[in-house]
């Protein structure tokens, strides 16, 4: 409810919290520099590759023995669903 008074109104405050300020002008880039800048970023991404698959690769026995058994257990699995498949089909074909 707002009331009819003979004093001028209060300005709200101005919130310019999270506004840009004046950009600068972006300066041309030569493709010379584009390649450059390209091919830092492939280096760095194939870096960052070796180093993941460097740490994959150790692992200790516990984690070693754990990938074991998961692998074998769907191993084992796809082995029995391939001889249900069979058997189910012998079973329809008569």
């Amino acid at each position: 409810m707002s009331f009819i008074t003979n004093k001028n109104a209060e300005l709200p405050e101005v919130d310019n919290h999270g506004k840009v300020d004046g950009v600068k002008p972006v300066e041309k880039i030569d493709p010379q520099q584009a390649d450059q800048f390209s091919d830092l970023m492939a280096k760095g991404s194939q870096d960052a590759a070796v180093e993941q698959s460097t740490n994959n690769a150790e692992m200790t026995p516990e984690e070693l023995q754990r990938e074991i058994r998961k692998n074998l257990f769907k191993n084992g699995f796809n082995q029995a669903i391939e001889k249900a498949k069979e058997i189910a089909k012998e079973l329809r074909n008569g």
